[in-house]
């Protein structure tokens, strides 16, 4: 099976398509994927066309590089061929914009057009998050806290662009060794002394369980300075000075001291994931906001069948296609199976044109 996807930065071969290309139309190398021997023994990468194939290329391009305007003229351009393609496209532009004006005209030109019923105005309200919202990068500790679950911790936050806000899930924890509560301590506190915008959840379970490790095992400090620096995250000075007292008497050594710093967040803990649940992402997905592509790092780390709600995204930026299809691969190379639902009619053409379809299962959100 051969995979056509377009990549960057690549020069442009010859034999290309005598068609002409807008001006500003992107005009990357295209490339294909075949699998060896008919097998899945490996991937080749060939080189075939350069240029986008038709108007609904083009339309689906200038919009993920961000050319709206230009999108939605080629998109009415095309509407007196009957391709319903550039139809639905517009549709989800104008509920993407919220012209419900615009959709609601071009909804009576469809019915008009093509003697049927049109579709239903369904606004991007609800669709539409919040910078707080799409700004939020997710670090799930697992059930094991160790040295090297910290080490892949303080990669994540490192990993995390300066200003988001970064989410800290202690509640799959069920056992902290030694060596894991003394990395996490030197963890939390070089993240507090960057001024990094935390947010904690799951953490109240992590300090019953930290309490009863201190009540069995009163000779290991590295349990005891955990839980002092978890009062300090939270901004806890009351709790933090009554251990504190409790773990110089125990240690005969003086405690670490309070520091006035502006708290974490506490948020509640997600509920446990249900077998077959989804990756929510919503917003745009752009080289300015990795977190989305960093969420679904995460969820695929602890799923085998990747499902990807995508009704909520308004637009997938191009620089961030080549990205994607490395994770995907990633992923399939790993045998496991990649669901995108949801995607509106704008991000599935552009799938397809990148070769995606040919990758994951694509389930593209329908107009009502």
């Amino acid at each position: 099976m051969a995979i056509p996807f377009f990549q960057r930065g690549r020069s442009k071969p010859s034999g290309t398509s005598t068609r002409t290309t807008p001006q500003h139309a992107p005009n990357p190398p295209t490339q294909e994927l075949e699998t060896l021997g008919g097998g899945n023994d490996g991937i080749v990468v060939v080189e075939t066309s350069d240029t986008p194939q038709s108007a609904v290329d083009e339309a689906a391009i200038f919009y993920a590089t961000s050319q709206t305007k230009a999108a939605e003229t080629a998109l009415r351009t095309m509407l007196a061929s009957g391709d319903r393609r550039a139809w639905h496209m517009l549709f989800d532009l104008y509920r993407i914009q919220r012209r419900e004006r615009d959709f609601e005209q071009l909804a009576l030109d469809y019915a008009l057009r093509f003697e049927t019923s049109p579709p239903v105005w369904q606004g991007m309200a609800d669709a539409a998050p919040t910078p707080a919202q799409t700004q939020v990068f997710t670090i799930a500790l697992p059930s094991l806290l160790n040295s090297g679950a910290v080490e892949t911790m303080r990669a994540e936050l490192s990993s995390a662009a300066n200003g988001v806000a970064v989410r800290l899930d202690f509640s799959r924890i069920e056992m902290v060794d030694e060596a894991g509560a003394g990395a996490c301590v030197k963890a939390l506190e070089s993240a507090r002394k960057a001024k990094r915008k935390l947010q904690v959840s799951g953490v109240d379970r992590l300090i019953n369980l930290l309490q009863d490790l201190n009540r069995a095992t009163h000779n290991r400090p590295a349990h005891w300075l955990f839980l002092l620096e978890l009062y300090q995250l939270l901004g806890r000075q009351a709790e933090f000075e009554d251990m504190a007292v409790e773990y110089a008497v125990n240690f005969e050594v003086s405690p670490p001291s309070w520091a006035a710093v502006q708290a974490a967040e506490l948020v509640q803990a997600p509920p446990p994931a249900p077998k077959g649940d989804a990756l929510t992402l919503s917003g745009e997905i752009t080289p300015k906001n990795e977190t989305a592509l960093q969420q679904l790092g995460l969820y695929a780390a602890s799923h085998s069948d990747i499902v990807v709600d995508l009704s909520q995204v308004t637009r997938i930026d191009y620089a961030c296609i080549s990205d994607l299809i490395s994770q995907f691969m990633q992923l399939l190379g790993s045998s496991k199976s990649v669901t995108l639902r949801g995607h509106n009619a704008l991000i599935h053409e552009l799938f397809r044109i990148m070769g995606i379809d040919q990758l994951v299962d694509l389930q593209p959100g329908k107009l009502v």
